[in-house]
């Protein structure tokens, strides 16, 4: 099931599953938020979603 996680910058993090949700996150954190890169969980990030 879809999941997506709303950043505070404004941008929608989607993913088709939780990994993907994941690794599409980490992504965005080291592209747009590097001072925060290596710094939540995946168990954060998963806390953070919502269903898509």
């Amino acid at each position: 099931m879809a999941k997506q996680i709303n950043c505070e910058c404004g941008y929608t993090v989607e993913g088709a599953n939780e990994d993907e949700l994941v690794a599409n996150a980490e992504q965005h954190i080291q592209r747009d938020h590097p001072e925060m890169a290596g710094k939540m969980s995946r168990d954060e990030l998963l806390a953070m979603a919502t269903e898509a």
